[in-house]
């Protein structure tokens, strides 16, 4: 039983580093442009950077390991993201801090891109609850972020946001030597396979669906509740609650979806995602959609990656764990993109008609992700 808990904190701790340290750093960017003199679209580059160096490398990454070791590339990955930490907390100039950021983000993606294969290879027999355990840790970090980011910032400079990394990494590290390991066959044999299998495909286009519809409800409710009069601060503690729904009730339903199927499970969270997103924007009422896709983002998440990673094709594993991240990323790039279109283009309808056609359309998403689901499983079925 010890060993096991210190696989999945090995695991968990990686996870928790990466998210602690993105939402963390959200709140020290003001003063970090104080610091060097500059403005805000300026520092930005922190947050930007790092995200491209990640997405560049998902794949290139987890390939990689497939081929020379995955828990060898995730050790790594801690070392230098840790490593990178302490550089950055001394950068002498902006250009320095902005370089080394993008660097963090490689290493960050051998962190965040293989701790969902990891889960699955180091708990084969539990991976709905293990990967429900990921989620929830997704969501302690952001949850955990800004007010650690706003204290350390307040009392130590916003230097000291990245000496958090440095114990957090030691730790993982120390506890990531006896995790499964996935197998791979290279970048160009991997895609070949995978193009070849059209239920994990299926798998990949419901979460990034399944993103876009979360992604972009997170940028509607600030619009829509602050153009009916609610202060920032209300918003911020209103939208806290899908986060601690997913971090009380994602391990649950992990390991819901081990004994009840992970399409099953995953198929039900689309269908509460889309209802949530039809009866919020027909009543205005939030509190429906907040409870609704606070449920359903915890039904679907961590029974769908199980899906995806159950479905990759035959030593596939390392770079199905990549083609995750990116799935993620995209259906956030694509959910911002169509929330913030289309509120720009309604709000002068009427904030109530921007949030009713905006919730259509994103509940739509679920639907389709749900169609998705309902067509890997009639193929997954109808395969020998």
């Amino acid at each position: 039983m010890v060993k096991f808990d210190v696989r999945l904190a090995a695991l968990l701790i990686g996870v928790t580093l990466s998210t602690l340290d993105a939402s963390a750093l959200q709140l020290a960017l003001p003063t970090i442009a104080a610091g060097f003199h500059t403005n805000a679209a300026a520092v930005q580059g922190a947050a930007s950077l790092y995200l491209i160096g990640s997405a560049l490398t998902f794949l290139p990454l987890s390939a990689l390991a497939g081929r020379i070791g995955t828990v060898k590339v995730y050790r790594v990955s801690l070392l230098a993201f840790s490593v990178v930490s302490l550089f950055l907390a001394i950068s002498p100039n902006l250009f320095t801090l902005l370089s080394l950021r993008f660097v963090q983000g490689i290493a960050g993606a051998g962190v965040i891109g293989l701790v969902p294969g990891l889960a699955a290879a180091t708990f084969k027999e539990r991976k709905g609850w293990a990967l429900g355990m990921v989620s929830a840790s997704v969501a302690a970090g952001t949850l955990t972020g800004p007010p650690i980011g706003g204290l350390m910032v307040d009392a130590f400079g916003w230097r000291s946001i990245f000496y958090i990394n440095l114990p957090l990494g030691v730790v993982a590290l120390l506890l990531s030597g006896n995790l499964g390991e996935l197998r791979g066959v290279g970048l160009r044999e991997s895609l070949r396979r995978v193009v070849a299998t059209p239920c994990f495909l299926l798998a990949l286009v419901a979460t990034v669906l399944f993103y876009a519809q979360s992604f972009g409800t997170n940028i509607l409710w600030p619009f829509y509740l602050e153009a009916n009069g609610m202060s920032p601060t209300k918003v911020g503690l209103f939208m806290l609650v899908p986060p601690v729904m997913l971090l009380f009730l994602g391990p649950w339903a992990g390991k819901l979806s081990d004994h009840k199927g992970f399409d099953r499970v995953s198929w039900l969270g689309s269908v509460v995602l889309a209802l949530s997103s039809l009866l919020q924007g027909v009543t205005g009422r939030v509190a429906l959609g907040l409870a609704g896709v606070g449920f359903g983002r915890a039904l679907f998440q961590a029974s769908n990656n199980a899906a995806v990673l159950a479905q990759a094709p035959e030593e596939t594993e390392a770079v199905a764990s990549g083609f995750l991240s990116i799935a993620r990323v995209s259906g956030q790039a694509l959910g911002s993109i169509l929330a913030g279109g289309m509120w720009g283009n309604l709000e002068h309808q009427g904030a109530k008609h921007a949030f009713l056609v905006s919730n259509l359309v994103l509940g739509s998403l679920a639907v389709l992700a749900g169609v998705m689901i309902r067509g890997r499983r009639k193929m997954a079925s109808q395969s020998p």
